[in-house]
């Protein structure tokens, strides 16, 4: 049995091979944050809880949901590059999808009248 920290065993192709869709998904949850963090910088910690906290939700579960799909006979072919490009492009549709969703719905409930849950209200 190999550790992860075992220098001698270690090769990265062969991890990346075996673990296509957890590098899919982790590539695609860093892409997002920088991208989103970068083109619409927050103004204090609020806004950018309203991007990590939506973002984090839907990248643990596409995680648990690569790690459980995962193939650990796998070697490295055509289908490993498939494999994490497809679950990229999922994962970060999905994660920018409900961060939409969140600050649609934010903003709809403070322009109906309902006062924000912080700020001079609490």
């Amino acid at each position: 049995m190999t550790t992860f920290t075992d220098r001698a065993t270690l090769r990265p192709a062969l991890w990346l091979a075996r673990n296509a869709r957890t590098a899919g998904v982790g590539a695609a949850f860093a892409a997002f944050l920088t991208l989103a963090l970068r083109t619409r910088p927050p103004d204090d910690l609020l806004e950018a809880l309203v991007v990590i906290v939506p973002a984090l939700q839907a990248g643990f579960f596409a995680f648990i949901a690569a790690v459980a799909a995962e193939d650990r006979d796998a070697q490295a072919s055509a289908t490993t590059l498939r494999d994490i490009v497809l679950w990229f492009g999922a994962s970060f549709i999905v994660i920018w999808l409900l961060v939409v969703f969140t600050r649609v719905s934010i903003d709809a409930y403070v322009r109906f009248g309902v006062p924000p849950m912080i700020g001079h209200t609490v």
